[in-house]
């Protein structure tokens, strides 16, 4: 059945870090909640869990002011890594392709290819409540700086093509674009592999690594990945300056915050729980430290607010989360020596500097080792 989508989403007077003009869109301005119809073979996006994905046509319905309705032509993905496993996601995140030339004077004015989290689902369960958790995430963070990726609710009502059957009406979320975040902040993404930790602007770097610790998030990296940097993240600098990078963080269903069901701890880390929190920072001039502090305290009611007035998750569920926020407050209240055993788990500066410099180096050595066998082949 239908759920009303009703909220209130106390999101006014944020305190932003280094705020630009604004969006280079307006869609992820608006708090209004989108709905649509998605009419597309879901049975093949659902299929879509190898390695190898194509795009399928689709169509989004949508109503007018006068009440009729109009349609846009558009191509959908199935997309992500673990949430695409069929043991865990019944039905799997995805890209929306819209024709930019189609949009223009629509309620999707702006918008290209664009992320869209879903309600996952796994046999009777329904994980709506966890992907709401996720997004109301993301709007945590943007509560605390504009250098974070844009998110706005959708209720989704699903055809399946393939089968001419109603699957029913479901909540998701877009997630703003690489491209348009780049535009809004006049940045570029940065690709390396690795990125050195003296290559950031140590004030993002501290507010995005304490900004995972209150979520309880271990399940990510701004330093390396196995392909670009970084590990659920994006690392960008600014245009013209190739230091002062931040980093913008994404992707947090492995979170204590969120606790889906299928989450669990990551075995190289000393926790027992994936509700246990891990410091993963490093360490920062006690003045950034101190104003990062400063930022999370001088937000805690509108971030308590956003959660506590977000009907959409039931209110066991909102209870819980406020619970996890304000341990995360009691850690750093201003002499409390529960902070002691968090803030004795940061990094060494220079140690993570000579680990990832040497890091660097032996990935070129061994990609200059393997091109001069490519070439005695």
């Amino acid at each position: 059945m239908e759920k009303v989508l009703r909220f209130t989403l106390c999101l006014l007077g944020f305190l932003l870090i280094g705020r630009t003009a604004g969006y280079s869109t307006d869609f992820f301005e608006s708090e209004a909640l989108v709905s649509f119809r998605l009419e597309a073979p879901l049975t093949k996006l659902k299929n879509q869990r190898g390695d190898e994905t194509e795009e399928l046509p689709g169509k989004i319905y949508y109503t007018l002011d006068d009440g009729s309705e109009a349609a846009l032509t558009v191509k959908i993905e199935a997309r992500g890594n673990f949430r695409r496993q069929r043991t865990i996601c019944k039905f799997p995140p995805y890209w929306i392709n819209f024709k930019k030339s189609e949009v223009k004077g629509t309620p999707f004015a702006g918008l290209d290819k664009v992320k869209m989290v879903s309600h996952c689902n796994q046999g009777w369960r329904t994980y709506e409540p966890y992907m709401y958790t996720e997004y109301l995430i993301y709007k945590t963070f943007n509560m605390l700086t504009d250098f974070s990726f844009g998110a706005r609710l959708a209720s989704v009502s699903y055809l399946d093509t393939d089968k001419e059957k109603d699957e029913g009406v479901y909540g998701a979320f877009f997630i703003e674009h690489v491209d348009s975040l780049e535009d809004r902040q006049q940045a570029k993404q940065v690709k390396d592999r690795f990125i050195l930790p003296s290559r950031y602007n140590l004030r993002h770097l501290c507010l995005a690594e304490m900004f995972q610790f209150m979520i309880g998030n271990t399940d990510f990296s701004f330093f390396a990945s196995e392909d670009e940097c970084c590990h659920n993240a994006k690392v960008f600098a600014p245009i013209g300056n190739s230091s002062g990078l931040f980093p913008v963080p994404y992707d947090f269903d492995m979170t204590g915050l969120v606790s889906a069901p299928y989450a669990e701890p990551n075995p190289n880390f000393p926790i027992r729980s994936i509700q246990h929190r891990l410091y993963r920072g490093i360490e920062v001039d006690e003045e950034i430290w101190a104003e990062t502090v400063t930022l999370f305290f001088d937000n805690r009611e509108k971030i308590e607010a956003l959660w506590a007035n977000f009907e959409l998750i039931e209110e066991k569920y909102r209870t819980k989360a406020l619970k996890y926020i304000a341990e995360f407050y009691k850690v750093f209240q201003p002499g409390q020596k529960s902070r002691v055993p968090y803030t004795g788990q940061l990094r060494s500066f220079e140690l993570m500097e000579r680990v990832i410099q040497e890091d660097i180096e032996n990935a070129a050595a061994k990609a200059e080792k393997d091109s001069r066998r490519s070439k005695n082949r």
